[in-house]
């Protein structure tokens, strides 16, 4: 979302030239300007597209904020375009969330092109008449002074083609932002283990009474996904062959499983119009009770025992 008050300004210049065109152009307001940084163009569960978010999120942590300038102004072949440059750090976390959510199951993406040219739309043609050669001098003769801004956080959306208004508009799902958050730097990580298992749940507390409650600050909490049905297959095979006489084994060994890399957990609360997205979290249970996770904000929410075990074993807790 670019709500730089100064582009707001850059883009307001232009406006005079388009409203003379009334409906035929979809003149884009400062709310819905943006970049679209890479789109999924097919139907996706909640599921997938929690997997998305989350891969998205795990993988901005490896960008870093980019400072761009955004013009000139071009008419295209089916938009009014700001131009944003330098490219190449844009196009660097285009292919950071690209390799991220095309690894993604289920997820498919269109073929990239050659060349990545990071765009910001400041109107969409609704007629074929309004690019033309008094239109095209027009808009070229209009030369606001080109400004600076910083992209640091992107925005996962279900967007939406408003056909009546001629414009892109959408529903926020979570912020990510780019590179390590202040929150990160602030306090120490926690990593939950990378392959969980019955064992471990079923193990008593490194230390003190399994009932004591623990509170524990975290900068980071990384927990693993939940498990699919082939990894829960794998566990109870496993359980089963370390207790059995020896006949289990002629229904033969299910295949290992590939364990999914453990994600980021985020405030997902909505906040000032988008979602907090905040990293900074208090973990509060025992070992026997559910997580009770705060973020830095004060929004609240529940986790698992199995998440609460996970943080006591990762992290010297203190009462």
């Amino acid at each position: 979302m670019l709500d730089d008050p100064e582009y707001a300004v850059f883009a307001q210049a232009h406006h005079g030239l388009l409203t003379e065109y009334g409906e035929r152009v979809g003149i884009v307001p400062a709310p819905w300007l943006h970049w679209a940084v890479q789109g999924v163009h097919h139907q996706l569960d909640e599921e997938q597209v929690e997997h998305t978010v989350r891969a998205a999120r795990k993988a901005a942590q490896h960008a870093a904020p980019a400072t761009v300038t955004m013009g000139p102004v071009s008419p295209g072949p089916s938009a009014v375009t700001v131009a944003m440059d330098p490219e190449e750090p844009l196009a660097a976390i285009n292919a950071v969330v690209r390799d991220a959510v095309s690894a993604v199951p289920g997820v498919q993406l269109r073929e990239a092109e050659d060349g990545y040219r990071p765009r910001s739309t400041l109107a969409y043609f609704r007629s074929p008449s309004v690019r033309d050669a008094e239109f095209n001098r027009r808009l070229r003769a209009i030369r606001p002074e080109r400004v600076e801004i910083t992209i640091s956080r992107l925005l996962a959306v279900h967007m939406h083609q408003d056909l009546d208004l001629g414009y892109y508009t959408w529903t926020p799902i979570a912020e990510i932002p780019l590179g390590p958050t202040a929150a990160d730097a602030a306090a120490r990580e926690v990593v939950c283990g990378k392959a969980q298992t019955t064992a471990t749940y079923r193990s008593t507390p490194p230390w003190g009474d399994s009932d004591a409650e623990y509170e524990i600050e975290v900068g980071r909490l990384d927990v693993q996904p939940p498990l699919s049905t082939a990894q829960r297959e794998y566990e109870s095979f496993v359980d089963r062959a370390l207790d059995a006489d020896g006949t289990y084994f002629e229904d033969g060994e299910p295949p290992l499983p590939v364990w999914p890399d453990p994600v980021t957990v985020a405030c997902e609360r909505p906040s000032a119009g988008g979602v907090c997205g905040s990293t900074q979290l208090l973990v509060r249970g025992s070992w026997t009770r559910q997580a009770v996770i705060i973020c830095e904000h004060g929004h609240s929410w529940t986790g698992t025992v199995e998440t609460m075990r996970e943080v006591i074993v990762a992290a010297a807790p203190t009462h």
